[in-house]
């Protein structure tokens, strides 16, 4: 099944439903045009580097931010595989919670911020982000909403995603095939079989996978509050509950031991025969499209 741009964008690792890559010759069309994980990885990298162009121009500094570097951060080693990750963190939704937190108040360029008075720090900040400080790339990457993106962080992204028009007509093009695949018999009836092998394990209530991310992000939200300044969030660290933090943390490794096990038994070998169809089919009708997508 097809997981979106948003999904995409975000990094496989970090949603549900994915099942494993296609075996289809031609590869999947994120792989196609540098969207799967090490392609947006990249671009990412990329994006970091033009911000601190386009930042200098304006007479700020800025460092630009190794993903990679970011991410073997987060877990304590580089070239993490997949699979060992969802062992060791679920999809990260819950398990580096505190990590991200603690990442995204940190580094050379808080403390440039820093160092500025009030004033330069507004000049800085709008810089860096236009109208919204709170629409980072991270953001955007991890929401799929675009739109709202300002200053470098949106000049940058505009620019290595060939720009806001292609990137949202390749997303709604992109939920429309989402959209066709999961109607399709085959793919329905896998979902519906990976839907009862999830109740068997404990998991009730699911109707389709991406429910996983949606249940882990609801009981997370519970406990931390709603996503937003960063800042703040670092400040009311010992207002939540950091014992039930720990339990759900646990519960999302079991929950997605269950997901990826009963992907791989129900869904992922039908996704991969009617990815091959819908996608060749997509391929041909949106070719124009897929090459305005700048390569990674």
């Amino acid at each position: 099944m097809a997981v979106g741009l948003v999904c995409v964008l975000a990094g496989l690792s970090a949603c549900g439903g994915g099942g494993k890559a296609s075996a289809a010759k031609d590869g999947r069309i994120e792989e196609q045009v540098g969207l799967d994980e090490a392609g947006i990885r990249l671009r990412q990298a990329n994006v970091e580097n033009l911000v601190r162009d386009c930042m200098k121009a304006q007479g700020f500094d800025y460092v630009p931010v190794d993903p990679n570097a970011a991410q073997a951060a987060l877990v304590g080693a580089q070239g993490m595989s997949k699979e060992d990750f969802e062992k060791q963190y679920g999809y990260g939704i819950t398990t580096l919670y505190e990590q991200r937190r603690k990442q995204a108040v940190a580094g050379a360029n808080k403390a440039i911020r820093d160092s500025l008075s009030e004033a330069d720090r507004k000049a800085y900040d709008h810089a860096l982000y236009g109208d919204d400080p709170t629409a980072t790339f991270a953001e955007a990457v991890d929401s799929g909403d675009y739109s709202r993106l300002g200053g470098c962080t949106k000049t940058a992204t505009d620019q290595i995603f060939g720009g806001a028009d292609v990137l949202q007509s390749l997303s709604s093009k992109l939920d429309e095939l989402d959209q066709k695949m999961r109607a399709d018999a085959r793919m329905v009836k896998a979902v519906r079989d990976w839907s009862e092998c999830m109740k068997a394990a404990g998991y009730d209530g699911l109707s389709e996978q991406e429910q996983v991310d949606t249940v882990l992000k609801k009981k997370l939200e519970g406990i931390v509050g709603a996503p937003g300044d960063a800042e703040a969030a670092a400040a009311a660290a010992s207002d939540y509950d950091h014992a039930a933090l720990t339990a759900l943390q646990r519960d999302e490794v079991a929950m997605v031991n269950a997901d990826v096990k009963c992907e791989h038994e129900h869904v992922e070998g039908v996704e991969d025969k009617v990815s091959e169809e819908y996608e060749s089919a997509f391929r041909e009708q949106n070719a124009a499209l897929l090459a305005k997508v700048p390569k990674p």
